[in-house]
């Protein structure tokens, strides 16, 4: 029987040279998948690292702003030579050193308060690196505010209108358009603030007298609070750069508590390396900034007037190390050149302080 197809027609598979050219000409193709696939991957980590930065310094410079912004805020009258702090020994710690509204302390000084604050050291960065700063803001808190409806001096009395939550020991301001005062509650009543002398509460008042300026004796330097003025509680911030508890560099925040001066940290923001703070001092009274100055080159009388504003830098990290080498950064006028390969980014602000100046 004859072949339907003629012996050119018929089937004889590939060769092994054409096998391997296949597989050759496929496995250039899969590497080349591969490695976009990889090139697409790292710019996806790589972008998801930076949003992540971003994100965090908006929030960390944008929430620190706010509060700088307000520092020294004590009602109506806020200049420091309207207010009255009597509290017993104000300047033995920052929670109630409220006479300056604003203070920093610079990290590189000798000086620097280490039992008050950390200062995290990040191994992998070289030592030219400035070590970071802390610094404090007090305010009075106006979204909690009673009006005054009567001041008994000599009873150590103020009745407000409604009833406020403020517990036995809270420290509070009290403030109409010519004076304002720092003291701490002693007493329980809803709708009556007490502020008596005594050991009921710590640290306690040195006066029942609100006046200006303090006279730390029972009665003191009296002034009476009418209609016109408000109660408020007073806040106390400490802003500084620590370690959290997944060994990532943070931004924490320590607040005064209510009820005493106790204070509670939080950790605010993760992946902020590092935190500077200069400060703008009005030199000619113009109100206006002259020159810029680290917290060392600032005196105790200017924190509490000629500091007008604040110019906060920030070192931010990606949260893993994402770089194929050592990325060199510029921080504070200085280039430095870490041993990581995370990847850190640069971020500023300036800020008025509007109870400072015009």
């Amino acid at each position: 029987m004859r072949a339907l197809y003629p012996e050119s027609f018929k089937q004889k598979g590939f060769s092994i040279v054409e096998l391997m050219i296949a597989m050759v000409l496929g496995l250039v193709l899969m590497g080349g998948v591969i490695q976009v696939f990889i090139s697409t991957k790292q710019a996806y980590n790589l972008n998801e690292e930076m949003a992540w930065v971003q994100e965090n310094a908006r929030f960390s410079v944008g929430f620190m702003a706010e509060d700088l912004r307000m520092a020294g805020y004590y009602g109506c009258a806020s200049r420091s030579t309207s207010v009255a702090n009597v509290l017993n020994d104000p300047d033995s710690s920052w929670v109630s050193d409220f006479g300056k509204g604003l203070h920093g302390f610079d990290g590189d000084d000798a000086s620097f308060p280490v039992a008050s604050f950390p200062q995290p050291v990040t191994a992998t960065l070289p030592n030219s690196v400035p070590k970071p700063d802390v610094f404090t803001v007090h305010k009075a808190d106006l979204d909690n505010s009673f009006q005054v409806t009567g001041h008994n001096t000599k009873s150590a009395v103020i009745d407000v209108q409604g009833n406020h939550p403020y517990p036995n020991g809270t420290i509070l301001i009290v403030s109409d358009c010519h004076h304002s005062a720092v003291f701490q509650s002693t007493g329980n009543g809803s709708n009556k603030v007490n502020h008596n002398t005594g050991a009921s509460a710590s640290p306690g008042n040195c006066s029942k007298g609100l006046g200006v300026p303090v006279v730390c004796s029972t009665l003191g330097n009296g002034y009476a609070y009418k209609e016109d003025a408000f109660i408020m509680r007073a806040v106390g911030h400490a802003y500084y750069i620590d370690t959290a508890s997944n060994g990532v560099p943070s931004l924490f925040r320590e607040s005064l508590d209510t009820g005493g001066l106790t204070t509670t940290a939080e950790e605010m923001v993760q992946g902020v390396e590092n935190l500077q703070i200069q400060y703008g001092l009005d030199t000619n009274g113009d109100s206006l900034p002259d020159r810029y100055v680290d917290a060392s080159g600032v005196s105790d009388a200017q924190w509490e007037s000629d500091v007008v504003s604040a110019r906060i830098s920030l070192l931010l990290r990606s949260l893993t190390e994402i770089a194929s080498e050592p990325q060199t950064f510029s921080y504070m006028g200085a280039s430095h050149t870490p041993t990581d390969k995370y990847v850190r980014r640069v971020f500023s602000s300036t800020v008025k302080l509007r109870n400072r100046g015009v």
